[in-house]
């Protein structure tokens, strides 16, 4: 399965998320509500990213599933 670029169209919130399994890990998690456009298909969608993988896609301007 391919990878594919979903653009992010509209940020409607980010906030922190926790939760017991976050607690293994060194790094800080974000729960993040995004309007994505992947070739036409326009959806809303809900992540868990950790920090640094959001500034990375925000850079980009869209995320990879």
């Amino acid at each position: 399965m391919n990878a594919l670029e979903h653009y992010i169209k509209e940020i409607i919130s980010v906030e922190p998320y926790e939760a017991e399994w976050t607690k293994e890990f060194d790094e800080k998690f974000l729960r993040i509500r995004v309007v994505t456009n992947c070739y036409g298909d326009v959806r809303e969608h809900e992540v868990i990213e950790t920090e640094k993988e959001w500034e990375e896609a925000k850079k980009r301007g869209y995320f990879f599933w």
